[in-house]
Order: structure tokens, then sequence, then C-alpha cells
């Protein structure tokens, strides 16, 4: 019969994968090509959606951007901690999700497609089609830039994480809005 770990061991086997995972950071990958490409990543584009979101509706806006960062980081993560998929590199030396696609990238995206199509039918084509690019065009890409690996995944399991996501965080921005509106009646 396998031995089951205690805790205090469990924290053991934690502190030294942390410090694996830092050595491998530090001594591999931190000012790396890759790692100043996933810097620029992680921090341009957003000067960019500074210039094309439509100020008069950015807190909107932003409050479905947070809700597609933080639904994808706890996919992301819980994903990791599961062992669906694995990060060759990333930007931190964390158990972190991929920190340019979670924080910036998928964001920005999900935002101009919920500002530029109002309707739930052309919202609902848009997000399809951005959802079927992200799962079977960029998640292999990303395979072939070994910068993810999926272990117990695969990319049909992400069109449908993709395309719930923007549904569900629409669906909750137009609710808090729906609130807001009878609260100031």
């Amino acid at each position: 019969m396998q031995k089951i770990p205690t805790p205090k061991e469990i924290q053991q086997y934690t502190i030294e994968l942390n410090n694996m995972m830092m050595d491998y950071w530090i001594h591999n990958f931190v000012f790396s090509l890759k790692w100043w490409i996933l810097l620029v990543l992680t921090i341009v584009p957003w000067f960019f959606w500074r210039k094309i979101v439509d100020k008069s509706r950015i807190l909107e806006i932003l409050l479905y951007g947070f809700f597609i960062i933080s639904m994808s980081t706890f996919l992301d993560v819980m994903g990791w901690n599961f062992s669906m998929w694995v990060y060759s590199d990333t930007l931190l030396p964390l158990c972190t999700p991929l920190v340019p696609i979670d924080y910036t990238l998928l964001p920005i995206l999900y935002m101009l497609v919920y500002q530029n199509f109002s309707s739930w039918k052309s919202f609902t084509i848009v997000l399809l089609i951005m959802s079927l690019i992200f799962a079977f065009v960029l998640e292999p890409l990303a395979e072939m830039l070994n910068l993810y690996k999926p272990l117990k995944w695969n990319h049909v399991f992400s069109f449908f994480g993709f395309f719930l996501m923007g549904v569900f965080s629409r669906g909750l921005v137009f609710k808090i809005i729906k609130i807001q509106r009878e609260g100031n009646r």
C-alpha cells in the first residue's frame, strides 16, 4: 500500500519544487530572448488598447476584462495544478499561468469583442470564431513554440472554455448593470 504523505512532507516537496523552479528560471530563462518577448507581450498591448477603448464605456469594458482575467487565471492555475498542462517557461518564476496570455492578450481581445459587438447574435458569432482560433490555431502554435504542453487536455475542451468564459462574463456584466440601474431608481 502506498504511503500517504503528511502535510509536512508535502510542504517540504513544495519548497523543493519551488527552489528547483527558481533555479531553472534564474539560470536558464530570465533575460533570455523568450523572456523579453513575454515581457513585451505583457505590457505593450495595453498601450494600444488604451488608444482604441471606448472611453465612454471604460468601466463596463474593464469589468468585463476583469472577469476574463479572473476566470482565465483561475482555470489556468487549476489546470496547471491538476497537471492538465505545463508551461516550460513563464515570465515570473512561480507556479503561475502564462502571464502575457491571461493578463494581457486574452482580456484585451475579449474586451475588443465586447466593445464592438453589442447584440448577443453578433457577439456570439465573433466569440465562436475567436474561440476556434484560440483553441485550434494559437494553442497549437504555443505548443510548437514550446510555451505550452497539454498533458491531459485537448483543444476541444479549450474551445468550449474560451467560448463559455466570454458568454458568462458578458452575462455577469449585464446582470451587474441591471442591478445598478434598479438601484438608481
